[in-house]
């Protein structure tokens, strides 16, 4: 279940030019860098190095996590288990941008 905290434990970006890509880049974090949390009332909060850096509000609709708060406001989210992944598109006419987060839920 999507309730309670994730510790990220990497980010991805994949860019495209003209729907070639052109580059990937990941990024992997330890400790308690980065974390999301949802709460049963629709709230979140999102952390940075333990400390709160944002609110939010959210709906689960299928796999689709649509998220108040924050540009762009729905993300495709899978569960494994303890693990949860989602991701967003950023495009335009020339550019798009992939970004695939990856989570371990918090004991």
């Amino acid at each position: 279940a999507l309730i309670g905290k994730w510790n990220v434990n990497s980010y991805t970006e994949i860019y495209y030019e003209e729907n070639v890509k052109k580059g990937e880049s990941t990024l992997y974090l330890y400790g308690n860098e980065m974390a999301i949390e949802f709460a049963s009332s629709g709230t979140g909060i999102l952390y940075r190095d333990g400390d709160v850096l944002g609110l939010f509000s959210w709906t689960l609709n299928g796999n689709t996590l649509t998220v108040t708060g924050y540009n762009p406001p729905n993300w495709d989210i899978s569960i494994d288990k303890d693990f949860l992944t989602w991701s967003y598109s950023s495009d335009s006419v020339t550019y798009k941008t992939d970004y695939i987060y990856t989570a371990k839920k918090s004991n």
